[in-house]
């Protein structure tokens, strides 16, 4: 398993690791640019009678550009207005005064006050500039580190281990994942990848995060005084999970560290997304391969089963044709229970291969003209044996036009239909056999008087 790398997150000082950086304390930096412009005026003030107030004004400007590099724009306004006062205090004529006297000395000390601070301020642009293009470059490293590792991860346990390890480096923080039990209840029990558990008074937290799709705990305006942020692992309208955060800072993370955070937890929320449908595409590739395989079976078993049946139905008819020895009738009638027994038979495996081919998709319809008369007498003719203890009738509209379809098929249905009511219905009940044209086409039927169809198992039926 590949180790990530936090150095780039760590070392420097302005890393994406750390929430505030020593340079973006404005105080400390003011502190410092009043230290450095006093400590260069005293050895200044001793050197006066050799340099002059001239000279001493160009390395107040060296000072204040040199600063430039390393504090913020506020205190090198500081610096640049400390270094011309004390500049005019300090040497020009007359001393100990802020009063210019001579026309030159006065257009030189404002020339100085706005050189110096367009440098100060330019140089700060630039140090700025580049400090945020190195903070950038960072962002995108550690987002595409992550990206690569939960790409490669195989499985869910090692794509959440990565997720851990990167954001701990990443953020400076401790981390829990929790995930979903069900559709939508949220399990307490943190990924055994997580570096901390989540307490009993955290958890109505991570639940309100996790049904409101939305940051909470600390530094979010919902239960802020929580020692851990919860944020939601969303894709689109699905809440995949929740990380909790619990960092070392005490101080509220800045803007760009928000943005981080959020794009950590849109990879995710897609690397968890990726790793569920991949799971779900295998599991439809497995019961694929399962259905084809059964299938595959019915069909041998079925093939198999009519050989010895035909056999079966061949030597009863034999049988039945012996004349020596002659057969008692009790042995005739055990004679055409196996025969008829053996019909049924054939019948139900001649069934379950036409499903079998429905299906798969390879029936493919022959059609022709047909004649619905023809259809429905052929039909009933086939079933009387099974309709006998009903009263049947057939209302076929008469000037029927002859219809474009697959003869076999359509009474193969006709007559699943006529075999179904007779079973499924009381001995006596009448069965209606109906052909008319409705809108245009054929409108075939077969009603009976039973008790009907239970509305949860018309789903299954059609």
């Amino acid at each position: 398993m590949s180790e990530v790398n936090c150095s780039h997150v760590v070392a420097p000082a302005n890393a994406v690791g750390r929430w505030e950086a020593p340079e973006d304390s404005p105080w400390l930096q003011c502190l410092l640019a009043a230290v450095v412009v006093l400590g260069v005026t005293l050895p200044l003030f001793f050197l006066r009678p050799l340099l002059g107030p001239r000279p001493i004004a160009l390395i107040y400007l060296l000072v204040v550009v040199l600063m430039a590099l390393f504090i913020g724009r506020g205190p090198t306004l500081l610096a640049a207005t400390m270094s011309a006062l004390l500049w005019d205090f300090c040497f020009l004529p007359p001393l100990a005064t802020f009063r210019i006297d001579n026309f030159e000395d006065g257009i030189l000390f404002g020339m100085y006050f706005v050189v110096a601070l367009v440098l100060g301020e330019l140089t700060a642009r630039i140090r700025a500039q580049e400090r945020a293009r190195r903070q950038g470059e960072e962002r995108a490293t550690a987002l595409y580190d992550l990206t690569r590792d939960l790409a490669a991860a195989p499985s869910l346990d090692q794509l959440l281990e990565k997720v851990v390890r990167h954001l701990e480096c990443t953020f400076n923080a401790k981390v829990a994942v929790l995930m979903p039990s069900s559709a939508r209840q949220l399990s307490f029990h943190a990924h055994p990848a997580s570096t901390y558990e989540i307490t009993g008074p955290e958890q109505p937290i991570a639940e309100w995060a996790f049904q409101h799709g939305r940051a909470a705990g600390k530094f979010t305006g919902t239960r802020p005084e929580s020692d851990t942020h919860f944020a939601p692992l969303t894709t689109g309208e699905n809440i995949l999970g929740v990380i909790g955060l619990r960092f070392d800072e005490s101080s509220a993370p800045h803007f760009q560290q928000e943005n981080l955070l959020a794009a950590f937890g849109q990879d995710i929320a897609l690397a968890l997304d990726r790793n569920r449908l991949r799971e779900a595409a295998e599991q439809v590739k497995l019961l694929a391969e399962s259905e084809r395989l059964s299938q595959t079976l019915l069909n041998s078993m079925s093939h198999e089963i009519r050989t010895p049946l035909s056999v079966i139905q061949t030597a009863t008819g034999s049988l039945i044709d012996l004349k020596e020895p002659k057969l008692s009738s009790a042995q005739q009638e055990m004679i055409a229970e196996i025969q008829e027994a053996t019909v049924r038979l054939n019948g139900l495996v001649g069934k379950v291969l036409d499903v079998t081919r429905l299906e798969s998709g390879r029936v493919k319809p022959k059609l022709g003209l047909c004649d619905v008369t023809d259809l429905i007498h052929v039909a009933l003719k086939e079933t009387k044996k099974e309709l006998a203890r009903h009263k049947v009738t057939a209302e076929i509209a008469p000037g029927l036009p002859l219809v474009q379809a697959d003869f076999v098929l359509l009474q193969q249905a006709l007559m699943n239909l006529m075999s179904n009511a007779s079973f499924h219905t009381p001995a006596g009940t009448a069965i209606q056999v109906g052909a008319s044209v409705r809108d245009g086409g054929l409108l075939l039927s077969v009603a009976d008087r039973g008790p009907g169809l239970p509305p949860d198992a018309i789903p299954r039926i059609f």
